[in-house]
């Protein structure tokens, strides 16, 4: 499962320490039980700033369980950044067990769909589409479709011109939960 969490952040003067605390957190995410990878994103050319955090997790009963509450999830160590959020939606995606990982020179093009999407939507790129079913938490789509792409100087792939689509490059590298020994 994927578990996606979108921002729009409002006030510049705060955003450096909400990226700090972000980094701190995405860390102690990845040691929950069940959590196996965390990547932060941010739009680009959006203002504001929008960003995209993606996790692969296990089942949704990683937010039920006590190394989660123990860390603090759901949104309650964040408090003091939410007056900024202009937008923040949790949601909670089938059609894959762990989340794309992003490296450099990649980009990610994300959209919602109330329906999956017709053929021929991405050109070229239809066959790398990666269609996810929403299942939970705020369920703010019913489908989104994730499709990475390279952004490399001169070698970049041309991003489809799809209504609502946002693309995101990495903020941050794929963390991922070290394996038990």
């Amino acid at each position: 499962m994927i578990y996606m969490v979108d921002h729009v952040y409002t006030d510049p003067a705060t955003e450096p320490a909400w990226h700090e605390w972000y980094a701190g957190y995405l860390r102690k995410l990845i040691s929950v039980p069940g959590i196996h990878t965390a990547q932060r994103f941010k739009a680009v050319g959006c203002t504001p700033s929008r960003y995209l955090a993606m996790y692969s997790i296990e089942s949704e009963a990683v937010y039920t369980s006590e190394g989660y509450k123990n860390i603090g999830g759901g949104g309650s160590q964040s408090a003091r950044f939410h007056p900024a959020y202009q937008l923040w939606t949790r949601n909670l995606f089938d059609g894959a067990s762990r989340a794309p990982a992003v490296r450099d020179g990649q980009r990610v093009l994300a959209f919602d769909r109330e329906q999956r999407g017709a053929r021929g939507e991405l050109g070229p790129l239809e066959s790398r589409v990666l269609w996810l079913r929403a299942v939970g938490l705020h369920m703010t789509t019913k489908f989104r479709a994730l499709v990475v792409i390279d952004a490399g100087a001169g070698e970049a792939e041309p991003a489809p011109s799809i209504a609502g689509s946002c693309i995101y490059e990495p903020f941050t590298p794929v963390l991922e939960r070290r394996k038990q020994a």
